[in-house]
């Protein structure tokens, strides 16, 4: 295949993946799949994609978003990471631990925590709804799920911060050494804090429910898991959410203060608000991609994929596949099959927090436009949307807006 520049896209470094739309779009109409940099083998088509993430035998998860190369040890490996044996039981802790009961209990504290985030909003004034709302709200959701005191969500939020945006999550090192411990020693140190304290608790023996109790309960194979798997695990469950949710309601946010169109549909029809989630989903994907790695020689779409090569499953690039989604590169509220995205992945891998991250983003955005109706609310006039610097990520680093009585 022959386009123009596609082997030189490396999806692994920052700003390139979010640049390359068109470059995307080009790979997708030459083949379902494309070699670019480094002799990564990129899946275009939604079809493909599809059958990627349902293999889970063939494509494993094994490196992650790592960069190719990178090995991190089993202990540190977050769910992502994982295959079988580990990954089984610990997913279906995951998903009992955020089963529909557990979000609608949780509602109320969604509610309440974006009453409060919002108050704090000057009215007339200024200010950046990234770290004034979209950032701490789903991670003071997450500490309230994991059971962490309550008071240390904004320092949590900081370190999860600090971490996506180091280039961490591709390499598994940063300036200050190696491994999570020793690159982020004080997030790690803090969360190693509270399994301590609910290990003295005795929680481990299935008291309470907060998902941390049910790591620490759980067992794979007759054994529990490590203080130090824990800890991953816990560690996944932050950034994930800090990730997936804050950029799903800077990215809607976004579309409703920059299109009036849009919002006038979602003001008007409350009920429209679902719909508006998922279509940013599918159009600004808070994750680009999914890694995998082919552990036997196979094909897909007819090209070969040779055992031990990365292959990049572009769900972003098969959110705009033309022969699913009609006039794909365009927001449409109208949408009737916008919920057949894959930016929550698909088949035995699917995120366990989507249903999670549809709730809060409903919530945090019905109880935002209750507060800023029409006419209150807009970007700053020299607002230039500007991507977090985060390689895989889609959202904006910051959001100002002007606000005003009403």
């Amino acid at each position: 295949m022959s386009v123009r520049g596609h082997d030189a896209f490396n999806p692994f470094e920052a700003g390139e993946p979010q640049d390359a739309w068109p470059l995307i779009a080009e790979l997708r109409a030459a083949g379902a799949v494309a070699t670019i940099a480094s002799d990564l083998r990129y899946v275009t088509r939604h079809a493909e994609c599809e059958a990627v993430l349902r293999d889970a035998t063939t494509f494993v998860n094994e490196s992650g978003f790592k960069e190719p190369g990178v090995e991190v040890p089993l202990q540190d490996k977050t769910l992502g990471e994982l295959d079988p044996p580990f990954h089984g039981p610990i997913r279906r802790v995951m998903v009992t631990a955020l089963t529909p009961r557990v979000v609608h209990a949780a509602e109320p504290f969604m509610r309440a925590t974006a009453e409060e985030l919002l108050d704090a909003i000057p009215v007339p004034g200024t200010v950046d709804l990234v770290p004034a709302f979209t950032t701490p709200l789903p991670n003071r959701v997450t500490v309230h799920l994991l059971g962490f005191p309550p008071e240390d969500a904004d320092e949590v939020a900081s370190w999860a911060k600090e971490f996506m945006e180091s280039g961490f999550p591709g390499t598994n090192r940063t300036e200050r050494g190696v491994g999570f411990e020793n690159a982020f020693p004080e997030f790690a140190g803090y969360i190693d804090e509270q399994i301590e304290r609910r290990a003295r608790a005795d929680v481990a023996a299935g008291e309470g429910n907060d998902i941390l109790t049910r790591l620490l309960a759980l067992e794979v194979e007759g054994n529990r898991l490590t203080r130090r798997q824990v800890r991953a695990l816990a560690r996944n469950l932050i950034t994930g959410g800090f990730t997936t949710t804050s950029q799903l309601l800077g990215n809607l946010l976004y579309q409703l203060l920059a299109d009036e169109r849009i919002a006038q549909v979602v003001y008007a029809d409350p009920a429209a608000l679902a719909q508006a989630v998922e279509e940013s989903l599918r159009l600004a994907p808070p994750v680009l991609f999914v890694p995998r790695t082919c552990v036997h020689d196979t094909r897909i779409a007819g090209t070969a994929v040779r055992r031990g090569e990365r292959v990049i499953v572009g769900t972003g690039s098969a959110n705009r596949d033309d022969t699913v989604f009609a006039d794909a590169d365009t927001f449409r509220l109208e949408r009737d099959n916008a919920d057949q995205h894959l930016t929550f992945g698909y088949g035995p891998h699917v995120c366990p927090g989507a249903a999670l991250a549809r709730v809060e983003a409903r919530i945090a955005i019905g109880t935002f436009l209750e507060r800023f109706p029409p006419g209150s609310v807009r970007l700053t006039p020299d607002y230039e949307f500007v991507n977090v610097p985060t390689y895989f990520e889609v959202g904006p680093r910051e959001l100002p807006v002007e606000t005003f009585a009403r």
